[in-house]
C-alpha cells in the first residue's frame, strides 16, 4: 500500500507541476504562436525548444515544435517531436495525422507486424486517456470508494449499508484496474526505448562492430525500438521485426 500511495503522490506532483509551469511560460508561448503565424518557423522552434530546455513538457508543446520543423522541411525532427507528443496524448488525432503525413515522406516504408486482438484491445484501453486523465480517474474512484465505505459504516439502515458495501467494492475494483493501467502507462512514459534515425542512410549490422555483416539499410526519420546496448552500439528492432545493431550517434531518443 505504501508503494501505491507513493505512485499516486508522484503522479499528481508531476501533473501539478505541468500546470504550474504552463503558467510561467504564457508570454513565451504567445510569442512562439505569433512567430509561427508570421511564418517565422525557425524563431518559433527556438522559443519552443527553450521552453523545453527549462523543463516544461506537454503534448501541445511537442506538437507545435513538430509543426515548426515540418514547415522547415526537417522531417526527422518533426517525426521525433510528434512521437514525443504522442507519449503525452496517444489518442490525439491531429498528432497522429501529422505523424502519418511525415512518415509518408521518408524513404522507408515498413509494415507493422500484426498483433493479437487482445493486445490491440489492451493498447486501445491503455491509450484511451492521457496519463494525467488516468491519474484523475484513479483519485475520483478512490474518493467514491471512501464515500460508499462511510455510508456502509455510518448508516443505521441495512439497505443503505448493503448498497454502500457493494458499491464500495465495485469502485475499489475499478480503482485497482485503473491504478494498474496508470502505473503501467507512467512506467512506459518514463522509458526511453524508442528512437528516430537521423542519419540520411545507415547500414544495420549483425553485431556491434563495424566489420560485422550488413543486414539491411534504414534511412532518416525511421522509428526504431531499442532492445540492448553494448558500448556505443544499440541493438534495434524496426516495425517489421527485423533486428540489428547501429551506432548510437545515428539516432535521437524519443
Amino acid at each position: 500500500m505504501m508503494m501505491k500511495a507513493k505512485y499516486i503522490v508522484l503522479l499528481f506532483l508531476v501533473l501539478g507541476s505541468f500546470y504550474s509551469q504552463a503558467q510561467d511560460f504564457t508570454a513565451e508561448l504567445s510569442q512562439a504562436e505569433l512567430s509561427y503565424s508570421e511564418s517565422k518557423y525557425d524563431t518559433a522552434a527556438l522559443i519552443y525548444q527553450s521552453i523545453l530546455d527549462e523543463g516544461y513538457h506537454s503534448s501541445e508543446l511537442y506538437y507545435n515544435l513538430g509543426n515548426c520543423y515540418f514547415k522547415l522541411n526537417e522531417i526527422p525532427s518533426a517525426i521525433l517531436n510528434y512521437e514525443r507528443a504522442l507519449k503525452f496524448d496517444p489518442n490525439n488525432d491531429n498528432i497522429q495525422y501529422n505523424l502519418n503525413l511525415c512518415n509518408s515522406l521518408i524513404p522507408d516504408r515498413i509494415d507493422k507486424m500484426p498483433e493479437l486482438f487482445f493486445i490491440q484491445w489492451y493498447k486501445g484501453l491503455y491509450n484511451y486517456f492521457p496519463i494525467d486523465v488516468w491519474a484523475k480517474i484513479i483519485i475520483a474512484l478512490l474518493v467514491l470508494f471512501s464515500v460508499f465505505m462511510l455510508l456502509y459504516f455510518l448508516s443505521s439502515k441495512m439497505f443503505l449499508r448493503k448498497m454502500g458495501f457493494w458499491a464500495a467494492m465495485l469502485f475499489l475494483l475499478f480503482f485497482v484496474f485503473s491504478f494498474f493501467l496508470t502505473t503501467q502507462k507512467y512506467a512506459s512514459f518514463k522509458k526511453h526505448n524508442q528512437a528516430i534515425i537521423f542519419t540520411p542512410s545507415i547500414t544495420v549490422k549483425s553485431s556491434p562492430a563495424k566489420n560485422s555483416v550488413d543486414l539491411f539499410v534504414v534511412h532518416e526519420g525511421t522509428k526504431v525500438f531499442i532492445m540492448d546496448q553494448v558500448g556505443n552500439w544499440k541493438k534495434i528492432k524496426i516495425q517489421n521485426g527485423s533486428i540489428g545493431w547501429v551506432e548510437t550517434e545515428n539516432m535521437v531518443i524519443i
